[in-house]
C-alpha cells in the first residue's frame, strides 16, 4: 500500500498559512458557529480518500499545498504513473504504484467517498471498462459517492508509451459523460477540472497537465470547495481575503475559478518540488519544471516520442492536423510555418532555437 496522509483541518488551521493581513471567519469542520453566521449542519463531513496520479501529486510535492485541503477528513493517496485498472507504470519517484482498483482494496472500508483523479497515463480504449470495474469495487466496499475528476484535454502531455494524449483525454471525458447519462451511476458525480481550468493555463507547466506552484494551491482549493458543496457545508475559505465564506458552498464548477488564488494562499517558489524517492520514501527537493525535454535536433526521416511531442505542439498551434510520430514533409512544412511566424530561418528542421521557441526544454540538445 502506498503511503498516504490522513488529516482533517478546520478553517482556523489554515489561518497560520494564509497571506499576511488576511482575516478569515473560523469555525469547526462540522460547520458550527462561525464569526459571521451559524450553519445548520451538525453531522461531521463524510471521510474521503483521494486517489490520484502525477498531476494532482503536486498537492504533496509542492510544500504546503496540501494544507489547503481543508474542511473534511481525508487521505491523499497520490502517486505518479498511476493508472485506473490496468497495471501502473514506473513513476518519477522510482516505484510502481497500485492502480486505483487495487488502491481501493488496500484502503478497505475506512472511507465513504473516493475521489478519482487519475487517467493521464492511459488511453480512452479502456476507459469504460476501468470506470465500471472501479465503480463496482467501490460499491462493494460500501462507498456512498464517487467523485471523478475530468482530464484536461487542451494539453501537450503524451502518456508513457504514447498510449494517451489530448485527443484520448477528451474522448475519456466524453465516455464518462455518456456513462453517467445512462442513469446507472447515481452515486458518481463529475468534478469538472477540465472546464474549471480551461482559461487558467498559467496554473500549469507547458505540458498542460502538471501543476505549477499556484496550480497546486488552486487544485487544493477546488477540491475543498467541491467537497464542501457536495456535503452541503460552508466553503472552507472565502473567495477574497477578509470576506465571509459562502454558506452553503456553491458548486465551483458553476461559479468558476477563484480570481486571485495568490491572495488567499502563500504561493511558494515556482518549480521547487519535494519528492518521496524509492520504496524508503526519502525526501529529495529539487527544481523540476515538468517541461517536456527534447534531446536532439528533429528533421525529416526521424521518428519517435519526441517527434510526437513536436507534432502535438504544432497541432495545438493550428499548424498540423495529424500526429503519427513520423517526421515527414507535412511536419516539415508545419515547422517552416512556425519558424516564419516567429522570425526564425524557415528550414523545416526543428533545431535548438526552434524547439526553444516552441517551449521545450532544450538543455540537452547539442549546439
Amino acid at each position: 500500500m502506498s503511503k498516504s496522509r490522513n488529516v482533517v483541518i478546520g478553517l482556523g488551521a489554515l489561518a497560520i498559512v494564509a497571506t499576511a493581513g488576511a482575516a478569515y471567519a473560523t469555525g469547526s469542520i462540522n460547520g458550527a458557529a462561525s464569526a459571521n453566521r451559524v450553519a445548520v449542519r451538525v453531522d461531521p463531513p463524510t471521510p474521503a480518500v483521494v486517489i490520484g496520479d502525477s498531476a494532482i501529486s503536486a498537492l504533496r510535492w509542492v510544500a504546503g499545498a496540501d494544507n489547503a485541503v481543508i474542511g473534511f477528513e481525508h487521505t491523499l493517496d497520490l502517486e505518479s504513473c498511476r493508472r485506473l485498472y490496468l497495471a501502473s507504470c514506473r513513476g518519477r519517484e522510482g516505484r510502481t504504484p497500485l492502480n486505483v482498483y487495487q488502491a481501493l482494496a488496500e484502503h478497505g472500508r475506512k472511507y465513504k467517498i473516493v475521489v478519482v483523479a487519475t487517467g493521464y497515463n492511459e488511453g480512452s480504449s479502456t476507459m469504460a471498462m476501468s470506470f465500471q470495474n472501479i465503480v463496482q469495487r467501490a460499491r462493494e466496499l460500501g462507498y456512498k459517492q464517487i467523485v471523478w475528476w475530468t482530464l484536461r484535454s487542451d494539453v501537450d502531455y503524451v502518456a508513457p508509451g504514447s498510449v494517451g494524449n489530448h485527443v484520448t483525454f477528451a474522448e475519456s471525458n466524453q465516455i464518462l459523460r455518456d456513462l453517467l447519462a445512462t442513469g446507472a451511476y447515481p452515486d458518481v458525480v463529475l468534478a469538472d477540472w477540465n472546464a474549471y481550468t480551461a482559461h487558467k493555463q498559467e496554473w500549469f507547466v507547458t505540458d498542460g497537465v502538471h501543476y505549477r506552484q499556484i496550480g497546486a494551491w488552486a487544485a487544493s482549493d477546488y477540491l475543498s470547495r467541491k467537497m464542501a458543496f457536495l456535503d452541503g457545508r460552508p466553503c472552507p475559505m472565502p473567495i477574497t481575503p477578509g470576506a465571509a465564506p459562502q454558506n452553503p458552498c456553491p458548486d465551483p464548477d458553476v461559479t468558476g475559478p477563484i480570481a486571485d488564488i495568490a491572495a488567499l494562499y502563500p504561493i511558494g517558489e515556482d518549480g521547487v518540488l519535494c519528492y518521496e524517492i524509492g520504496d524508503d520514501r526519502h525526501v529529495e527537493c529539487r527544481f523540476d519544471s515538468h517541461v517536456i525535454q527534447i534531446t536532439r535536433v528533429l528533421s525529416e526521416g526521424m521518428g519517435g516520442s519526441d517527434v510526437s511531442a513536436l507534432q502535438v505542439r504544432l497541432q495545438r498551434f493550428g499548424l498540423l492536423s495529424e500526429v503519427d510520430g513520423q517526421f515527414g514533409p507535412v511536419t516539415a512544412d508545419a515547422v517552416r510555418a512556425f519558424q516564419s511566424s516567429n522570425g526564425l530561418p524557415a528550414t523545416g528542421v526543428a533545431d535548438r532555437a526552434t524547439l526553444a521557441a516552441l517551449g521545450f526544454d532544450v538543455s540537452a540538445v547539442p549546439g
